[in-house]
């Protein structure tokens, strides 16, 4: 038994040691050992997802991001969409999301009383409303609040670092207004302003947040 154990120990112990990979770019790369994402008291996922594997970088980001924001402020926990597959690629509709450094993970909302709330599914939130409905026909409002204190407890993380926050521009006003009646530091709020600067792909994410990690460091094979 103890000379199985030794051998099985063996086998395993240089992925263990290795951990993740993320090799190549967003939009053409691969994902070697990636982590996959587990339920918690802080996040749920996305039924029927999947495929929710990242780096190690990107998924403690996440984890630690969740329970941040329930500190800070308690309420429904995040609702983490696609990532990538286990061993990265393609990953259709998605341009991106092929070597473990992207997330696509929820907003928070509101009932129309203001209250938040928790939902099942990512939301389309219109225009010209900032609201959309559920899953049960409810109407549910963007929570621009918990949704700024989200993305400063990415900010704040001291392992990993955010390269942006794909959100739509009228919705990107909502939070940072938020933002600005909120307790926290002028630089949080540039970094805040920063981060989510409109790009290429951002008019799209009226339903969810595109987050992108900044390379590992110690992923040479890293790139975009």
């Amino acid at each position: 038994m103890l000379r199985l154990t030794a051998l099985l120990c063996l086998f395993a112990s240089p992925v263990a040691a290795q951990g993740s990979r993320s090799v190549g770019a967003p939009d053409r790369g691969r994902l070697e050992n990636g982590r996959p994402m587990q339920d918690s008291e802080h996040y749920v996922r996305l039924s029927g997802e999947g495929v929710q594997w990242g780096t190690d970088e990107l998924v403690g980001l996440l984890e630690r991001g969740a329970e941040r924001l329930q500190r800070t402020e308690d309420g429904p926990r995040l609702l983490v969409g696609g990532l990538s597959l286990q061993r990265g690629g393609r990953f259709p509709p998605h341009d991106s999301h092929q070597s473990g450094r992207d997330a696509d993970v929820s907003m928070f909302y509101t009932d129309l009383d203001g209250e938040s709330v928790a939902t099942s599914r990512f939301i389309d939130l219109d225009e010209r409303t900032g609201c959309g409905r559920d899953d049960d026909h409810q109407l549910r409002c963007l929570d621009p609040r918990r949704t700024f204190l989200f993305i400063v407890a990415l900010l704040e993380d001291e392992t990993t670092r955010v390269r942006f926050v794909l959100i739509a521009g009228d919705l990107r006003q909502l939070v940072l207004a938020a933002g600005r009646r909120a307790d926290v530091s002028d630089e949080m709020l540039q970094r805040v302003e920063e981060v989510t600067a409109t790009r290429q792909g951002s008019a799209a994410h009226r339903s969810h947040l595109h987050i992108r990690i900044e390379c590992p460091e110690d992923d040479a094979g890293c790139s975009g």
